[in-house]
């Protein structure tokens, strides 16, 4: 099978400027070969089963169930050169478990492609990766390369607890996307990315914690930050996650069935000194 031959266009920080990607390209296949006698015909040999590679313009990922939106929503998102916060109004979710709508957000095209989509009703998590993202200030189209918008949706606790101490999973993350920094090659736009979290309440509050280990383009960083909230909406800044270094914003959510949520958006330097950002979230019973 040919590869598509993809060429992408770098959008850096600066600016927000739309970019375009072109794409070309198909596939082949090679039929089986019979050999016929015409004294003898023979039967053709039926085909197999056909391969078929998933679409290249498709979503990655799923929901167990979709986003549940509670009494006191609140949402996270992170673009090239800015990122937004705050209570949640309006949210729409595909059927594929992506969301198309953020708070006056919204994300469409033709193709309109999600990355790392996943969440139940608790929360919904994943990466707009390719088409054109529309907010109040502007449109912005986002080709398939490294400019991507992570987004989180998450419901508020009713009221923090006075004490405990919740073990955290393994957590979810989109995929680190490159921002700026020192350059990189078309390979590294991209990353992956693993961490932890920890949750406990007390008298002051609940106290939030959560490390990154991030890795693209051959080289590694880590993002650490925790703080302390005293009420359920409280989100925790600390480090460079709105300067340029790293650092993160961290917050609260309700898990459902006596769970939390350690979430929130996180931005990495890596040893090379190309930054990158991303969002993840734990669940902690």
């Amino acid at each position: 099978m040919k590869k598509p031959i993809c060429t992408s266009f770098l959008v850096l920080p600066v600016l927000l400027a739309a970019t375009l990607s072109a794409c070309g390209g198909g596939s082949s296949s090679s039929d089986a070969q019979v050999a016929a006698n015409p004294a003898q015909p023979v039967n053709p040999v039926p085909p197999g089963t056909p391969v078929i590679p998933p679409p290249a313009g498709s979503d990655t990922g799923s929901v167990n169930a979709p986003f549940a939106k509670g009494l006191s929503p609140r949402y996270l998102l992170l673009a090239v050169a800015s990122q937004a916060y705050g209570t949640l109004g309006s949210v729409a979710q595909d059927s594929s478990g992506a969301l198309s709508e953020i708070s006056g957000a919204s994300f469409s095209g033709t193709p309109a492609i999600t990355r790392d989509i996943v969440g139940d009703a608790a929360f919904a998590q994943g990466r707009w990766f390719t088409g054109t993202l529309t907010r109040s200030s502007g449109s912005t189209v986002m080709s398939g390369n490294n400019a991507s918008a992570h987004y989180s949706v998450y419901n508020t606790v009713a009221a923090l607890p006075f004490s405990g101490t919740f073990q955290c999973d393994a957590g979810k993350f989109t995929a680190p996307s490159y921002t700026g920094g020192a350059s990189v090659q078309q390979d590294g736009y991209y990353g992956t990315a693993s961490g932890s979290a920890t949750l406990s309440f007390g008298a002051a509050g609940a106290a939030l914690a959560m490390t990154v280990d991030a890795t693209a383009g051959g080289s590694t960083g880590k993002a650490s930050g925790s703080g302390t909230i005293n009420t359920p909406a409280m989100t925790v800044i600390s480090g460079g996650f709105l300067g340029g270094s790293s650092g993160m914003l961290l917050a609260l959510g309700d898990g459902g069935t006596g769970s939390y949520l350690v979430t929130g958006g996180y931005k990495v330097v890596l040893a090379n000194g190309a930054n990158y950002q991303g969002v993840a979230t734990f669940r902690c019973s």
